[in-house]
């Protein structure tokens, strides 16, 4: 089974852009091997798309980081909150349909709030200077943990809805 057998990919891809709008993340609904089922990201930031283009960066930082929480968030059956390895919030909510795994949807690229942006990762994975990364890091908004929370309990409400609908 597929997410595509859930919802068509322009159904995830609309989901992902209500996602955006409302909560004003990176959002991405990945399969089981990590791929995001659209390829349209939805960029909160100028800093994301400089990492997720540069393969060095990509491999070094976004995806253990998707890697890390889909396993977590398959293990558990629930939504995983916290930090990636350029220290700024990632959620993964678990998609199951009944006991199979098909793969997790949530957001990246905002920082918790107090937080601050690991510029030493993204400089020794891209290369940039520190000052390239504080010019794009300053358009790098900030979410609440009640608000990460809140995302992740729409985005678990929405799945299973979806899932039911599916299984009806």
């Amino acid at each position: 089974m597929e997410l595509t057998n859930i919802l068509s990919t322009e159904e995830w891809a609309r989901f992902e852009k209500e996602l955006f709008d409302r909560f004003q993340i990176n959002c991405t609904v990945y399969n089981t091997s990590g791929v995001g089922v659209t390829g349209k990201p939805n960029w909160c930031n100028r800093l994301c798309p400089v990492i997720k283009a540069n393969p060095d960066a990509l491999a070094a930082i976004c995806a253990p980081g998707n890697q890390n929480f889909m396993a977590r968030a398959k293990q558990s059956g629930k939504a995983v909150i916290g930090e990636c390895d350029a220290g700024l919030i990632k959620i993964a909510v678990p998609i199951f349909v009944e006991d199979e795994f098909l793969g997790t949807a949530g957001g990246c690229g905002l920082l918790p709030e107090g937080g601050e942006i690991e510029t030493f990762m993204i400089e020794k994975s891209t290369g940039m200077s520190e000052e390239q990364i504080a010019d794009l890091g300053a358009s790098v908004g900030t979410m609440s943990d009640a608000k990460a929370g809140e995302m992740a309990d729409f985005i678990k409400g929405r799945i299973a809805r979806e899932v039911e609908r599916y299984l009806a």
